[in-house]
């Protein structure tokens, strides 16, 4: 009888849930896309070896990819205000899974444009195209084939790792089942719940991804 409360008071709470959920959905697309322009920028100043610029890029992986995401939201929400620097839970959120996860992308695209053959530079360039021109029209449409893989394997813990977001009090999903499950005393049903809300998500976005890689697949490629 207990159980079947719990699980009752967890259902009641279904639109606060739904609310939160549109948040992280909310969050995290916007948070993918600014990763993917980052790491897309980030990754082509590192691959055309721009003086100045490319140690740049180099420092900004480093320090990205080498401390928690966590520690960035706690910078970004209460370090700033040391600086008069004061940012509201969800722009602070966002700046940090975009900075976070364009490091990590940044690889992604650095790696899968260097995997292009050196003959196709050369074959675009000598049909008079300028650099530009053979890193847009050439290399980077062959290079996203090959990155969507790990990409979105990359864009799926951005979605998980919104989740952190509820740290700087952004009302997200994870925020409003800890809000919910304090406020009424029941735990292992609103987690349960908050798990399998995050997997429904997940599966989503495989779907999505089998889609792109239809759509993208080269006619005659084994892949």
């Amino acid at each position: 009888m207990l159980v079947s409360r719990e699980w009752g008071i967890v259902f009641d709470s279904f639109p606060v849930l739904l609310q939160g959920t549109f948040v992280t959905v909310y969050l995290s697309v916007l948070a993918m896309v600014g990763a993917v322009i980052v790491g897309l920028l980030v990754a082509v100043v590192r691959v055309a070896n721009i003086k100045g610029l490319t140690q740049l890029a180099q420092l900004y992986v480093s320090f990205f990819r080498g401390t928690p995401l966590l520690v960035q939201l706690l910078m970004l929400y209460f370090g700033l205000t040391s600086f008069n620097i004061i940012l509201d839970p969800f722009p602070a959120a966002l700046i940090g899974l975009i900075l976070h996860f364009g490091a990590y992308i940044s690889e992604i695209f650095r790696a899968t444009i260097i995997s292009i053959s050196t003959g196709q530079w050369e074959a675009a360039l000598s049909l008079g195209m300028t650099y530009s021109q053979a890193l847009r029209r050439i290399v980077l449409p062959q290079a996203a084939r090959i990155a969507i893989p790990p990409l979105w394997n990359c864009l799926i813990d951005v979605l998980k790792s919104s989740s952190l977001a509820s740290v700087v009090t952004v009302p997200e999903l994870t925020r409003q089942v800890e809000e919910q499950s304090s406020a009424q005393f029941v735990f292992m049903p609103y987690f349960v719940t908050l798990a399998l809300f995050y997997w429904v998500l997940v599966l989503v976005m495989g779907l999505v991804q089998e889609w792109l890689e239809r759509k993208l697949r080269i006619p005659g490629g084994s892949s």
